[in-house]
């Protein structure tokens, strides 16, 4: 696989063409090699009588060092990919910007997962992101991560059931898990056409050309787009089921005080 760094990127390219398609090296590389977490393994099976399988996965989080927040879908899934190939156990990643803060740097020749990204000024650049394991002090980038958390996992007793082999709606279903604690069960038989479907979406994507792609097959950038909102939809369906935010709401409401003084009436 060709090193990004190494490669010249047209402006109009940054958004839509190498990131999706590194992506989906990643995603072919997984399923090939085994590793993509978002597959269950031998050991994730749990028999339901003689004969009833089912899978079930323990989905974690990835979440942004600077933010606290949990990386969207489109950067989560190759994030995911990475540290499942390397053997990363970090489940923070931090940006070059983000080692400064942490008061350490990247050693020397390590390579982070590409992203994109809109500046201020409307133009799309790329950058990327960095395990505590590529930081010449990794402690400092994973303690400075540690107060920075924010996002919240309400779901963590919950399971999620996969229903749907369909790429987004499979996908939706574990990256609403890694964002929320939650479980995730799926069938042998989904989890197999998932496979399948999801290798159509990256071969697609490596295509020669635009003009070899099936235009029925949707490209790595809105699949992944839709699987972000999806999982949001996801999350917040299950968490008002349980009543959780609702709570919080009225606990924070307070009515407002009444600071008007009363008016004598004259008879």
């Amino acid at each position: 696989m060709a090193d990004t760094q190494n490669l010249t990127i047209s402006k109009q390219d940054w958004n839509g063409a190498y990131v999706p398609k590194h992506t989906a090296k990643l995603i072919k590389a997984g399923i090939e090699n085994e590793t993509a977490p978002f597959l269950p393994k031998p050991q994730d099976i749990v028999r339901n009588g003689e004969t009833s399988l089912t899978f079930k996965m323990s989905p974690e989080l990835i979440y942004n060092a600077n933010t606290g927040f949990a990386l969207d879908a489109k950067d989560m899934i190759p994030v995911l990919l990475t540290k499942a190939e390397k053997g990363y156990e970090s489940n923070v990643v931090g940006t070059k910007k983000s080692m400064d803060n942490a008061k350490t740097s990247i050693k020397a020749d390590e390579k982070g997962v590409w992203y994109n990204f809109k500046g201020k000024n409307g133009e799309f650049h790329h950058s990327a992101y960095f395990f505590p394991e590529q930081a010449e002090q990794p402690e400092r980038l994973k303690e400075f991560a540690q107060g920075n958390i924010k996002q919240k996992q309400n779901l963590s007793n919950e399971t999620i059931k996969i229903e749907s082999a369909d790429a987004t709606e499979y996908l939706a279903a574990y990256v609403a898990a890694c964002k929320s604690g939650a479980k995730v069960e799926v069938s042998p038989e989904i989890a197999e056409q998932f496979k399948q479907n999801i290798l159509a979406v990256a071969d697609n994507e490596l295509v020669k050309t635009n003009a070899m792609k099936n235009p029925n097959i949707p490209k790595m950038t809105d699949l992944l787009s839709n699987v972000e909102k999806r999982a949001s939809e996801i999350v917040k369906s299950r968490e008002k089921e349980l009543g959780i935010g609702q709570e919080q709401k009225a606990q924070g409401f307070k009515p407002k005080e009444n600071k008007r003084k009363p008016v004598e009436m004259s008879r």
